[in-house]
């Protein structure tokens, strides 16, 4: 399911279930545009910065529990 997005950079979001014998953490993934290579000639901390809070403003919009924020580069 994929969720409003809040960011230009947030390309689209999505929830997996990390299990672990019997314990089962849910997982907003965030995938986005943005460099996130520090070692990069474009990496911009600063806009990383807002896809983080933007990331954790739409964690606060889903009624689930989420128990981690994943943000990744998106997949071409």
């Amino acid at each position: 399911m994929t969720e409003p997005l809040l960011h230009r950079n947030i390309v689209q979001s999505w929830h997996e279930w990390e299990i672990d014998g019997r314990d089962r953490r849910l997982i907003l993934v965030i995938e986005t545009d943005v460099e996130m290579r520090p070692e990069a000639e474009n990496y911009d901390a600063a806009l990383m910065e807002e896809v983080r809070t933007a990331a954790v403003a739409l964690m606060r919009t889903i009624p689930s529990a989420i128990d981690r924020i994943r943000i990744v580069p998106v997949r071409y």
